[in-house]
């Protein structure tokens, strides 16, 4: 968290040439799997900051409007970035080097003991909408489940998939409490199973919960 605050409280430019420099290495490193919808999204948000920062540091165009506008450019770009520099610290695609070299922590810069796994399950509850599953991950507190509280200290979930007949899992982390699947229209009618697991900073799941059967579709 201190990563993150320390990159949202730099100045206006040095702010701006980090995102800058996170988002061209996104686009450099097709190896790194950024998930596209995430990495759009952060193109758009980027341009749209990037563009308010140059009117409005311009003497030409800089007025009382420009400012508004960067302000709100800059808010929103800094409220997804901070999720977004979660995500890359939980893909462990992203090289430990490549996140220094962006600017953000090592995974390696704990001095204290690591986290064990997770000893609790999750408590899962999927919305279906099409061919979208959004699944959202609970804490039991007393034999019912406690919406957007997950264990102390841990880090994110992850989701597996299986498909029925299929022994291999897909697995994806979402540092939130919630996550939407997208499957393909060629799925509908198709049988899945879902579970999670809580995990530690170092992806580590703990217990998985039962398998929730679902339809694609």
């Amino acid at each position: 968290m201190s990563n993150i605050r320390s990159t949202m409280n730099k100045p206006d430019a040095q702010f701006l040439a980090q995102a800058n420099t996170i988002d061209e290495q996104c686009h450099a490193h097709l190896e790194w799997n950024i998930d596209p919808q995430r990495q759009s999204a952060l193109d758009t948000l980027l341009s749209n900051a990037n563009n308010s920062y140059k009117l409005h540091l311009d003497k030409a165009t800089k007025n009382a409007i420009t400012a508004a506008n960067k302000k709100k450019d800059f808010g929103e770009l800094k409220h997804f970035l901070g999720t977004f520099i979660d995500y890359l610290e939980v893909n462990t695609d992203v090289p430990d080097a490549a996140l220094q070299f962006m600017g953000l922590r090592s995974r390696e810069h704990h001095a204290n003991q690591p986290l064990p796994r997770p000893d609790k399950q999750p408590v899962l509850s999927i919305v279906k909408l099409h061919d979208e599953f959004t699944v959202y991950a609970a804490q039991p507190e007393h034999d019912q489940p406690t919406a957007g509280v997950a264990p102390a200290r841990y880090h994110a979930f992850m989701i597996r998939i299986r498909h029925e007949g299929e022994d291999s899992y897909q697995t994806v982390v979402s540092t939130r409490l919630h996550h939407t699947l997208f499957f393909e229209r060629t799925d509908e009618g198709k049988r899945i199973f879902i579970s999670a697991a809580w995990v530690n900073p170092r992806l580590e799941p703990g217990p998985w919960c039962e398998e929730i059967p679902e339809v694609i579709g």
